[in-house]
């Protein structure tokens, strides 16, 4: 999805950060103006936060609505919450799988020895190597995770690394 969006704004390469930004936020754009949820987001905050000039940002909110395609995908963007860190200082155990994103079954993997732990899960978030630094797979869980899983974890294909909190 990313390359489709990429090669949209392959002309304006200052507008792809914010295009990417707003994908991996989830900031919607409608009539003309970016929002996160129902809040209108001001295009020179957004400017200053992204380190790109504030005309950027209407320029590309302009070309996302200009766009049949890009319209609907941003028009229908959600914000997420990432609760891992939240998760922590409530006490809630937090699982950071990092993985090559192509395999397939690493959800299911780590999802299936949790559950056969005994292990309830509150919340899982993968986020996109194509918007993300790296593929990550977060897990917040309802006890803390044991640490004699992390061989279990490692051997599961495409997984390179874990992280328990």
């Amino acid at each position: 999805m990313w390359s489709r969006i990429e090669e949209k704004f392959e002309k304006y390469p200052s507008q792809i950060i914010v295009a990417r930004e707003f994908l991996r936020l989830g900031i919607a754009v409608k009539d003309g103006k970016a929002y996160c949820g129902e809040i209108e987001l001001v295009p020179t905050k957004i400017a200053e936060a992204l380190g790109v000039d504030r005309k950027v940002v209407i320029m590309a909110i302009q070309n996302i609505e200009k766009d049949d395609e890009l319209r609907m995908v941003f028009s229908s963007l959600k914000p997420v919450a990432n609760i891992a860190e939240v998760a922590r200082i409530l006490g809630f155990g937090v699982l950071e799988v990092y993985a090559e994103s192509h395999k397939v079954g690493i959800a299911s993997g780590i999802t299936s020895i949790l559950a056969r732990e005994g292990i309830s899960i509150r919340y899982i978030l993968a986020e996109d190597p194509e918007l993300s630094v790296e593929s990550k797979l977060t897990l917040v869980t309802e006890t803390k995770i044991p640490g004699r899983l992390v061989d279990e974890f490692l051997n599961i294909d495409g997984v390179k690394k874990v992280v328990i909190s």
